[in-house]
């Protein structure tokens, strides 16, 4: 055995050298080392082919599970795209912004000109009355299966006294619906609707209608000058509100007591005056319209003076902008639907 060791040192000695070493012998050192070095057997071609067919099958799966996740990684981006809520991702905001900085530059520009020109403006006052509602809104469902939720919860934080105090346990306390609510009102006692007769039968030359949110007193007086709030010429020395109240009381009468807050106007409209106009209004380059807000507090419209025009009634947001779209276009329904 030594004598082989020794031979395949000698061997490893000429191979590595290229020559071999003269009167060399392993020491002790050298054949415990080598005697230290763990047997390893030869791997046949079989064994070779195995690995290598199990080595291309693991890269295999490899890239396919990469292929996998970047298909799925690329139809997630096109899916989002195509779902995504467009209410979300300031959304609203930009399409508020695209709307108004074009007014605003407008405004701008006419502004400059009046100027240039040496021409005033025609100042002009509208009241917004506003009714507001009468009755909270309609819950939705997810609201009403949370409010469930959280009753259901807050039992297990209430205290559970001894029963010989005749205290009910919390656990046993049920929770009703809207529904067995109502059922539990006294005999002859009934709610007022949610909607009313008029919601049915869609008059809208009433206050008692759409209880729910929020109406405004708008008139039509002609065809030319379609669905508007009320608006008068502002006089000299007459403050904006002074001029709503006046514009009201032309329209409305006298029976309307309204709730005043502030003289500062909600917004205003800017128009220029047509090659016609400007011959009939000398010295003047169009007018201006400000808005300004007051609240219905008591009383009612006076049918007398409402006969002078050709419609009028209580409209929310959505009805005025419906109709001044219809009538008009639509950046000047977005005046009513972002002021109102």
């Amino acid at each position: 055995m030594k004598h082989m060791v020794r031979q395949a040192i000698c061997n490893l000695n000429r191979r590595v050298c290229g020559f071999a070493v003269p009167n060399f012998k392993p020491t002790s050192q050298h054949l415990s080392s080598v005697q230290q070095t763990p047997y390893r057997p030869k791997t046949t071609n079989s064994q070779k082919l195995t690995s290598i067919e199990q080595y291309k099958a693991e890269k295999k799966a490899a890239k396919e599970r990469r292929t996998e996740l970047y298909n799925y990684k690329v139809s997630r981006k096109a899916g989002l795209r195509s779902r995504q809520d467009p209410e979300k991702k300031n959304y609203k905001k930009k399409v508020f912004r695209t709307w108004f900085d074009g007014m605003a530059s407008k405004q701008a520009y006419l502004d400059r000109e009046a100027r240039r020109q040496g021409k005033e403006w025609n100042i002009n006052v509208a009241a917004m009355v506003e009714r507001l509602p009468v009755v909270t809104p309609d819950r939705q469902q997810w609201e009403l299966d949370f409010l469930n939720l959280k009753a259901e919860l807050q039992k297990y934080d209430m205290i559970a006294y001894p029963k010989e105090l005749g205290l009910p346990d919390p656990m046993d306390i049920e929770i009703l619906s809207e529904e067995e609510l109502m059922k539990m009102l006294p005999e002859g006692f009934t709610p007022s609707p949610r909607e009313t007769e008029a919601d049915k039968t869609g008059v809208i030359q009433t206050l008692n209608r759409q209880l729910k949110t929020r109406v405004y007193l708008s008139v039509r007086k002609n065809d030319d000058e379609g669905w508007h709030l009320p608006t008068v010429s502002l006089k000299e020395n007459e403050t904006f509100l002074e001029g709503a109240k006046r514009a009201v009381k032309l329209v409305a009468g006298d029976d309307l007591v309204l709730r005043c807050f502030t003289n500062c106007p909600m917004g205003v409209h800017v128009v220029e005056y047509s090659n016609e106009e400007k011959e009939k209004n000398i010295g003047y380059f169009g007018e201006k319209t400000f808005f300004v807000r007051v609240q219905y507090e008591n009383g009612d419209v006076s049918l007398k003076n409402m006969e002078k025009m050709n419609d009028w009634g209580w409209l929310t947001r959505d009805e005025m902008v419906e109709k001044i779209t219809a009538e008009k276009s639509v950046d000047a329904a977005n005046l009513y639907k972002y002021m109102l």
